[in-house]
């Protein structure tokens, strides 16, 4: 009994543990992600990287910073969240709902939890509740809704070991 326990938990950790997405390449820290920014004057409480994508259909640009450095695996963690004209870098304010997930693709599954969003005094947002409960590749999903119309910005993130 205790070897067929043993044997189960290997193959769960071997499963949960593998990642087929695609790779930073430099073997390094806890949290590398796949698209960087040049860091930006930021209010000061923001410890990481900037993280920048356009949605899927141009019309906006999600800058998502984290506010701990690295990301964690498994612990709640919040971002500053900016949306902006990829034209003009003027706020994107044409929308009438805004969201943030975390999805693991070679998993198939995302977290388990709402994240909430505080709007800011300098027109960005807080989003609080982000949780990445094991390593891998994870995408970032920004997702914007005007009436019918659904757009996404979508960023990868590699959580390491």
């Amino acid at each position: 009994m205790r070897n067929t326990l043993l044997t189960l938990l290997a193959i769960t950790a071997l499963g949960c543990g593998s990642d087929q997405g695609p790779s930073t390449g430099d073997g390094g820290g806890p949290a590398t992600p796949s698209t960087k920014t040049p860091a930006s004057s930021a209010v000061e409480e923001v410890r990481g990287e900037p993280l920048v994508a356009r949605s899927s259909g141009g019309t906006f640009l999600a800058r998502v910073t984290p506010l701990v450095d690295p990301i964690p695996m498994n612990e709640a963690f919040s971002v500053s969240l900016t949306l902006t004209d990829p034209e003009t870098g003027a706020p994107f304010t044409d929308y009438d709902e805004v969201s943030i997930d975390a999805r693991m693709p070679a998993h198939k599954h995302g977290m388990l939890r709402d994240v909430g969003l505080t709007p800011q005094e300098d027109g960005s947002m807080r989003a609080d509740g982000l949780l990445l409960h094991m390593y891998g590749h994870w995408e970032l999903h920004v997702d914007i809704r005007k009436g019918a119309r659904f757009e996404r910005a979508q960023i990868s993130v590699r959580l390491q070991y």
